[in-house]
């Protein structure tokens, strides 16, 4: 307010100079006569009959005193006369870090335990075709790393079923898969079995595989990949040791109907159309509470190289487990 006063008085004197005597008195004591002529952002422009017209900075000036026949004698001290301090600009607020991308997941898993009602074509304790129905407990789980291109599993399965004549059913798998992706939603995957089955009368069975694949659908509710390729067969079946070369293909779909429902299905062929061994299934998996899940599976395997009375083998299981996953 004092400011504007201050601008008006000197609008004032510039109007009718022949009435003002204004006097300046500076900072370091000196003092200036003459007329104010007129004041701007910090200078005050000054007419003195010593110095003739000077512009003085308002932060050297102390107060200012004018004598008019109107007003009489005015002063204007120094904060009335002193341009403002220009404002310093606030410190600019230090930039939010952008939020942290979730950390990736490496490592999952899942382990899972069955109760199956299965079928099959042949107890090979006794060498003779028939069907048969009975339990079987299996137990299974699987490990996962996943790299930014790369990827390991690691698959385990053990069954079991005996009464007391016999066993029914004893079988373990162990399985390493390795996959790397490319472009364009295919990768390669090279695949590692061993496994011991009763049922099928094989004491040990080796295969490595060499495969190359299509992830057709990769998205949140479904999935669907296939792959082909050759691999490396071995196995030894009543003292007799096979080997030889096999044509694989691998099918895979999963598709999330609503959050805690998922339909699921599988299919791998090994051999060609005569001697081949396929393995099917399909099934439900249900999520009951955080990471424990109900699934309902039906499997059918067949085998058309190992045969009883002219009828290859075929099991067909029907299984109910719960599995966590991790």
């Amino acid at each position: 307010m004092k400011r504007i006063l201050f601008h008006l008085l000197i609008a004032t004197l510039a109007a009718t100079p022949a009435f003002a005597k204004d006097v300046i008195v500076l900072k370091n004591g000196d003092t200036l006569t003459g007329t104010i002529l007129k004041q701007d952002a910090g200078h005050v422009h000054f007419k003195s009959g010593a110095f003739g017209s000077v512009s003085l900075s308002t932060r050297d000036i102390a107060e200012i005193r004018i004598e008019t026949e109107e007003l009489g004698e005015v002063v204007v001290p120094a904060a009335a006369i002193a341009a403002p301090e220009p404002a310093k600009p606030a410190p600019a607020a230090a930039a939010a870090p952008p939020p942290a991308a979730p950390k990736k997941k490496r490592w999952s898993g899942q382990a899972g335990l069955a109760i199956a009602m299965r079928e099959k074509t042949q107890s090979n304790s006794n060498g003779t075709y028939r069907e048969e129905k009975f339990e079987v407990y299996r137990i299974y789980g699987n490990l996962d790393w996943k790299g930014d291109k790369n990827g390991l599993r690691w698959n385990w399965i053990y069954r079991y079923s005996e009464d007391e004549d016999r066993v029914r059913d004893d079988f373990f798998n162990v399985t390493q898969k390795y996959n790397r992706n490319l472009k364009s939603g295919y990768y390669t995957e090279a695949k590692t079995v061993y496994q011991r089955d009763y049922n099928r009368d094989i004491q040990n069975e080796f295969l490595q595989t060499a495969e190359i694949g299509k992830k057709w659908f990769q998205r949140p509710k479904l999935k669907f990949s296939t792959s082909v390729g050759a691999g490396y067969h071995q196995f030894e079946r009543q003292e007799t040791v096979t080997k030889e070369p096999k044509f694989i293909f691998d099918e895979a779909l999963e598709w999330k109907m609503i959050n805690s429902l998922t339909l699921f299905q599988k299919y791998t062929h090994l051999g060609d159309l005569e001697k081949y061994h396929f393995v099917f299934s399909s099934g439900l998996e249900n999520k009951l509470i955080q990471d424990v899940f109900l699934r309902l599976e039906y499997r059918l395997d067949r085998d058309t190289e190992t045969s009883y009375y002219d009828r290859s083998y075929y099991d067909k299981a029907l299984l109910t487990s719960l599995l966590y996953k991790f």
